[in-house]
């Protein structure tokens, strides 16, 4: 069983701040007075049980999002957005915790708010005063631009400095043309990028090592993509790449069967939680225009199979007139209902009983209508790959790309996917799910740009 971890290569910054933040809870934790009324039932078990809420708030408030604003906020600002959301991180879980343990009486007033509050204050204290000059470090290394070197055709050179628009890193590549001039710029040149023509030249293979005397790294571009963008143009991808990457998973049942055994598990799990939720949407939706509730449509699955999907309606009945269309911006033929539902993803919900039946997962690519697909198999090269595994409730596509309303918009969603059909495994799925967390409660990405 092959797994891959290039996405967590990427967030190694990340993990560095989760092993920071699990010492320093328990260390705050094994050094607090005994008589805290949080350690009923001991120091250890607590802070294993709050450690998980911890990380769960914090990721939902964005406290590890710090690359996201940091172009849209000035430092100072970043600073004090982070030490707020440690506090609130704080003290909902600890909220959670109590509720979990239920061995406090809160109605026997004993300082238990005080005692509260200045734990959530040495938690985020404590906490901030170690990441904050990391964080700031790392800040620093991200305006720093890396450079480069690009060898291969001149039209593969000018895509990439389009797809770099969407790095979070800042990133400048240069082209190796006839009369460049390699020793004037080895000393600050990050690495060299070749494109699969580039090997069969001589030249190239020549030259190899002496790029590599100068501690360069040599990289492939779908490699570069992999790290750099964290998905797939399809642009870049030749036949070669394919089979020798192998996208076919019938190899990899058991990470196929524990994604489905996940699935419905965690379905049904959502689903008993989320009726409440399922039954009040269905009431405000007749209650607005006095029409059916539920949606169905027609979608495009593994090996390409139709099958039909369920969804709370969030249109007005016979919206399209016959003639298929994607949404838009504000969209005349959306319910007023239907925008929160659709702005909370709310209007998913029903698909569930999908990902139980086994026609989707909770991670995939998202299904299509065959109308569109049939559009989108002519226009974006290797479109079909997305069928080798089950459609998803949510994807990396999703969590990482704005709503799609155009086949501009879907090619660069289908990178997304080629990037997760390569990657699959279990463990990414889990950090879809994270991410798909926190946009459902941000609410973005929900709705069309244009």
């Amino acid at each position: 069983m092959k797994i891959r971890f290039p996405w967590l290569y990427t967030r190694k910054k990340l993990l560095l701040i989760f092993i920071i933040e699990i010492f320093l809870i328990f260390f705050i934790n094994l050094n607090l007075p005994d008589k805290n009324p949080f350690f009923i039932q001991g120091k250890l078990i607590f802070s294993i049980i709050f450690l998980p809420f911890w990380f769960l708030f914090s990721y939902i408030l964005g406290r590890y999002s710090f690359y996201e604003n940091i172009y849209k906020n000035k430092k100072i600002n970043l600073f004090i957005n982070l030490i707020l959301r440690t506090f609130i991180a704080s003290i909902s879980s600890i909220l959670f915790v109590l509720i979990i343990q239920r061995n406090i009486d809160l109605n026997n007033y004993n300082h238990y708010d005080q005692i509260f509050l200045i734990y959530s204050f040495l938690i985020a204290f404590f906490i901030n005063l170690v990441e904050l000059p990391l964080i700031n470090f790392f800040i620093n290394k991200t305006f720093n631009k890396e450079l480069w070197l690009f060898i291969g055709s001149n039209e593969i050179f000018e895509f990439l400095n389009q797809e770099i628009k969407w790095s979070r890193k800042k990133i400048k590549i240069i082209y190796k043309g006839k009369n460049f001039d390699f020793n004037s710029l080895n000393n600050s040149i990050q690495g060299i990028i070749f494109s699969g023509s580039s090997i069969k030249d001589n030249t190239f293979l020549t030259n190899i090592f002496d790029y590599q005397k100068f501690d360069l790294k040599v990289i492939s571009l779908e490699k570069w993509c992999e790290t750099n963008l964290q998905r797939l143009p399809p642009q870049i991808i030749n036949n070669e790449y394919l089979l020798s990457e192998n996208f076919i998973y019938r190899n990899n049942s058991i990470q196929l069967r524990t994604k489905r055994i996940g699935d419905i598990f965690l379905s049904l799990f959502l689903l008993v939680i989320t009726l409440p939720i399922i039954f009040i949407s269905i009431v405000f939706i007749f209650l607005e225009d006095k029409k059916g509730f539920l949606y169905k449509q027609d979608r495009v699955g593994l090996n390409q199979n139709i099958y039909t999907i369920y969804k709370l309606r969030t249109m007005k009945i016979n919206a399209e007139n016959g003639k298929p269309q994607w949404s838009s911006k504000s969209d005349p033929r959306i319910t007023k209902i239907g925008r929160l539902l659709r702005k909370m993803r709310l209007d998913e919900l029903p698909q569930l009983f999908n990902v139980i039946k086994g026609d989707m997962s909770l991670i995939g690519p998202r299904p299509e209508r065959k109308v569109f697909d049939i559009k989108l198999e002519k226009s974006i090269k290797h479109y079909n790959l997305r069928y080798l595994i089950k459609p998803g409730l949510s994807g990396w596509a999703q969590v990482n790309y704005n709503y799609g309303s155009s086949i501009e918009d879907s090619e660069k969603k289908f990178s997304y996917d080629i990037y997760y059909l390569k990657n699959f495994s279990v463990w990414f799925d889990i950090l879809i799910m994270f991410k798909t967390i926190r946009l459902v409660f941000s609410g973005k990405g929900s709705s069309p740009t244009n």
